[in-house]
Parts: C-alpha cells; sequence; structure tokens
C-alpha cells in the first residue's frame, strides 16, 4: 500500500520544485511555516529525507550542511568555495561523457553527479 502523501509533504517538495537555491532544511522550514505554522523543523527534515528516499530530490552536502535538489535531470553542480552558493549547469555533454568513460567490471554506472568546486561570479569579482 502506497504512503499517502500530507499537506505538509505537499508543501515542502513544492518548495523545493519552485527553488534554484538548493535550499537547507531550516530555508524549507521558514518559508513552509508561513503557509503552515504549524509544522516543525523535524517534520520538514522527515519530510525532505522521505523525498530523497522516493527519488523525487536529491541531497548535497556543502560545507557540512545538507542541501536539497528537485531537479532530477543530468546536470552539473557548481559549488563556490567562498560563499557556498550551488549553481546549477545544464551541460548534458558532460555528464554523458563521464558515463559513457566510466569502465568498471564490479559496477554499471546508470547516472552520475558531478560537483565543480571554485568561485561564483560575484566572490570572483569580489577578490578582484
Amino acid at each position: 500500500m502506497g504512503e499517502r502523501n500530507t499537506v505538509q509533504m505537499d508543501k515542502v517538495y513544492s518548495f523545493l520544485m519552485n527553488s534554484k537555491a538548493h535550499p537547507t532544511a531550516e530555508m524549507v522550514f521558514n518559508s513552509v511555516k508561513i503557509e503552515i505554522p504549524s509544522i516543525t523543523l523535524a517534520t520538514v527534515y522527515r519530510n525532505l529525507n522521505k523525498l530523497v528516499e522516493k527519488g523525487k530530490a536529491i541531497k548535497l552536502e556543502v560545507n557540512s550542511e545538507y542541501r536539497f535538489d528537485a531537479e532530477l535531470t543530468n546536470h552539473q553542480h557548481c559549488i563556490c568555495t567562498e560563499c557556498g552558493k550551488i549553481i546549477d549547469s545544464f551541460n548534458e555533454k558532460i555528464s554523458k561523457t563521464a558515463l559513457k568513460e566510466f569502465n568498471s567490471k564490479e559496477f554499471k554506472a546508470e547516472k552520475t553527479g558531478i560537483y565543480f568546486y571554485g568561485l561564483c561570479k560575484k566572490c570572483l569579482e569580489a577578490k578582484k
């Protein structure tokens, strides 16, 4: 029997689907509690982890904190080592090449997660 979606789950998922910021659970909580004042941070964490388990979101660890992303198409994450901002890059060729070139007798890769670390435009300009 399938697990039913709750109002809380729907609001958490909706926020995640509409966010390009790769939010933390706290960011999701602060937004969703405006519509559902009774929601707790624990409920947000539980629902985010359920979305990850169901394959509807991914969890990234950046600077020792978890960030969430509902964008599931093949894409790369560009992570600023200065401010922690995460920017999506949709270069299908990079993902396809990585999967094609990966070679292992013990493992068949079906998806890839590629991370680039460096400086975002704002941090790069601040260093000039």
